[in-house]
């Protein structure tokens, strides 16, 4: 123990936060207590989340996976507060797949820090108390007279302190408290402050270890060969050409699966290098038969989607008031459709899953967002008990949504079921873009109609699209549709009379999620119809939005426990401040235009507006000169993250209004790499700025939230400058920029 000198404002704020705050019942299901258990004393582990070494060391275990996203650095950062540890003595690693209840592994839809902020803030807490209770037992005072500040206990009679590492062999003695007492956010000391990635400089000197970098002892490679059309099955295979590349082994085949991941037949070439399995790849002789999937045609699939949309919804989704059909288009009314094609994830790691069986026991090396799903599938698909499957979680070099399928982690137990080794499957780039789960081909018709005094009265909104749900659960799944983003009942805009529906158009080609799926098809239909009636109406864009949001009150969407609140204000003040720091009410220059869309993320609780300053060159020609982004997600935890998805997002959503579309003839993709499939170049990406609004509402998602509105902001500037683009990617409709 040692003495230190503590001024009168740190004393009042240390004494106030001994006795202040939230008290709540602690809970942590899935999170047993450790603290017990340990007798050699070296480290304190009141629960699974949480590590206190002797020498005062932290270490925090992440449950969501890291793709890139941060949760690395905002997860831990939510405990630490709440613990009041010395953040520069905080490390993280990743939670042992099984140390927490089913589900808490699982990364998507923008939920992780949503989900889990509570209970890190609890398990936090709980550890600190401890901590409290531990100092106030060697001081032999009562515990309201301690407070936690920066990895020390201090005794606020006499200012003396101890440190965290001092105190473990007490604390594990002591029982886990039945109630906790939370921070108030005013008293927050890490969360709202920008700290840098906890990984980062790991990533960037090549330390950090992701999938693709994971080795087994005696591992043998895998390069596959895959049925070229979805539904086909293997005819033959002559190898005996690949036998003659040095370190090829052998060929192993399986048979592929059918719902939920829709795994294809394989030829895999094992190697002793992933080259080697590479070059006697290509030297195998395959036949396939392709079976009726050949048939499968993008051009055939927009026009079935172009007359499907004309005709009534399969399901009503939503509907308020009277919506007839708008059979002519009139003065007070307008018709509009639009499409969006499939697209691909193009994640930057090339996929790869590691795979060992021996005997009845199944152990497995990667990155997987859903491994719970994925546990049960091999178990279901592979023949294994769940109980006898290990799995060993790896950082993921970006997922966007591409490693909520596992159709690898199933092909490398496949094959690995025929090896006495451990086997590493590979995607090659073309593999990749040839063989996912696509975001889906959708299409929409929307129709409006108001009175003759320039109020909106009426909505219609169809959705067409290839649906997910079809896929994974089979076409006998309740609700296949792909509404959220303003296409149901989450609807944000205020009109009397609104109707919508969805047609499923099914199509041979695997469908998955793709950041802010539905969300990001539905906004570009939603924000560019607005705008376009919004003009016809001969009103400002802006205005008009603002006085179908403004003093609109929170509405509930769906129905029961299950149901989300919907805030049409919260959504009118992202977009107010994306066109305050535009300048949009400023005089522009010449050859300027401003486009401007907003959006609710209504299940990760996320509010964005975008705003797009363009410069028209020339026909169809323009520079995007600055884009301007607005969110309003609740607390902040770390702004540098946010910041970082916001950019990524921008870039990720500009790549897909301006070029991004996966295309298929004769039930194959026609894209293969980066070459015909291209992502964002540097010098296309513009100036961004990003400001959020302040807000004590708990956190929401910031992972997908700032993808939804930049089509329909570009779009919306190229319709001020005499251009209305209904179709994605802009490259089709004739559109160039620099």
């Amino acid at each position: 123990m040692k003495k230190v000198s503590i001024d009168r404002r740190r004393f009042i704020k240390l004494s106030t936060l001994s006795g202040g705050g939230l008290m709540i019942g602690f809970m942590l299901p899935g999170l047993p207590s450790f603290g017990q258990t340990i007798p050699d004393c070296e480290f304190f582990q009141p629960n699974a989340l949480i590590r206190i070494s002797k020498n005062g060391e932290v270490t925090i275990f992440v449950a969501r996976q890291e793709m890139g996203q941060g949760v690395n650095t905002s997860l831990p950062m939510i405990v630490a507060d709440e613990l009041e540890a010395d953040w520069k003595k905080v490390k993280t690693e990743i939670a042992p797949y099984g140390s927490m209840a089913n589900g808490a592994h699982d990364t998507g839809g923008s939920q992780s820090v949503l989900t889990d902020y509570t209970t890190l803030r609890k398990a936090g807490a709980v550890a600190k108390a401890m901590l409290v209770a531990a100092a106030a037992k060697q001081w032999n005072i009562s515990p309201d007279k301690c407070a936690a500040d920066n990895g020390t206990v201090v005794n606020t009679t006499n200012m003396k302190t101890i440190s965290y590492g001092e105190l473990v062999c007490v604390a594990a003695t002591l029982p886990v408290p039945a109630e906790v007492t939370l921070k108030s956010p005013k008293d927050f000391k890490l969360i709202g402050k920008e700290q840098k990635k906890s990984n980062l400089k790991d990533i960037l000197t090549g330390k950090a270890k992701f999938g693709i970098d994971l080795k087994v002892p005696g591992m043998v490679y895998a390069s596959i060969e895959r049925c070229p059309v979805l539904g086909g099955k293997l005819v033959s295979v002559n190898d005996s050409e690949a036998k003659e590349v040095a370190g090829f082994i052998k060929v192993v085949t399986y048979e592929g699966t059918g719902k939920p991941m829709h795994v294809r037949p394989g030829v895999a070439v094992i190697a002793t290098s992933f080259w080697a399995a590479e070059q006697a790849r290509d030297l195998l002789k395959i036949k396939w038969d392709v079976g009726q999937g050949y048939k499968a045609n993008t051009v055939e699939l927009f026009n079935t989607m172009a007359v499907r949309s004309k005709q009534p919804a399969a399901i009503e989704k939503f509907k308020k008031g009277t919506v007839n059909p708008i059979k002519i288009a009139s003065q007070n009314s307008h018709i509009a459709e639009y499409k969006e094609p499939f697209l691909a994830h193009a994640t930057m790691e090339p996929v790869n899953f590691i795979a060992q069986v021996k005997g009845d026991n199944c152990e497995m090396w990667g990155g997987l967002q859903l491994p719970d799903w994925t546990v049960n599938q091999v178990a279901a698909d592979c023949g294994f008990k769940k109980e006898n499957i290990k799995v060993n979680l790896a950082m993921i070099g970006g997922g966007f949504g591409r490693r909520l399928h596992f159709e690898f982690a199933i092909e490398a137990v496949k094959i690995a079921k025929q090896l006495d080794t451990a086997v590493k499957v590979i995607w090659n780039r073309k593999d990749d873009i040839r063989f996912q789960g696509y975001r889906p081909a959708n299409y929409h018709r929307l129709e409006a109609s108001w009175s003759k005094s320039g109020e909106l009265q009426t909505w219609y909104h169809h959705v067409l699209s290839t649906s997910i749900a079809v896929m994974t659960d089979g076409p006998q799944t309740p609700d296949p549709s792909e509404n959220q983003g303003g296409a149901m009942a989450d609807f944000y805009y205020k009109v009397p009379n609104v109707k919508t529906g969805y047609t499923n158009v099914d199509f041979n080609i695997n469908r998955g999620w793709l950041r802010s799926v539905e969300i990001c098809m539905n906004s570009f239909p939603v924000e560019s119809f607005i705008d376009e009636v919004a003009r016809k109406m001969k009103k400002d864009p802006l205005a008009f939005r603002l006085s179908l949001l403004d003093g609109r009150e929170m509405f509930l969407v769906g129905e029961g426990p299950g149901a989300m609140k919907q805030y049409p204000q919260r959504i009118a003040n992202v977009l107010k401040l994306a066109a305050e720091k535009i300048g949009y009410d400023r005089p522009r220059k010449k050859n300027h235009f401003i486009g401007v869309a907003t959006h609710s993320f209504i299940f990760a609780k996320s509010y964005a507006a975008h705003a797009i300053e363009i410069e028209l060159l020339g026909p169809k020609n323009f520079r995007i000169k600055r884009v301007v982004a607005a969110i309003d997600c609740g607390i902040v935890i770390n702004p540098d993250g946010l910041k970082n998805q916001m950019e990524g997002g921008l870039a990720f959503a500009l790549q897909q209004a301006l070029k991004g579309e996966i295309t298929i003839q004769n039930g194959k993709v026609d894209q293969s790499g980066f070459h015909n499939y291209q992502l964002l170049r540097y010098n296309e990406m513009p100036p961004v700025e990003i400001y959020t609004i302040a807000s004590e509402e708990e956190p929401g998602g910031v992972g997908e939230v700032g993808l939804p509105t930049v089509a329909p902001a570009l779009c919306n500037a190229l319709a001020a400058a005499g251009y209305r683009p209904r179709s994605l990617p802009l490259k089709n409709e004739g559109f160039s920029w620099g």
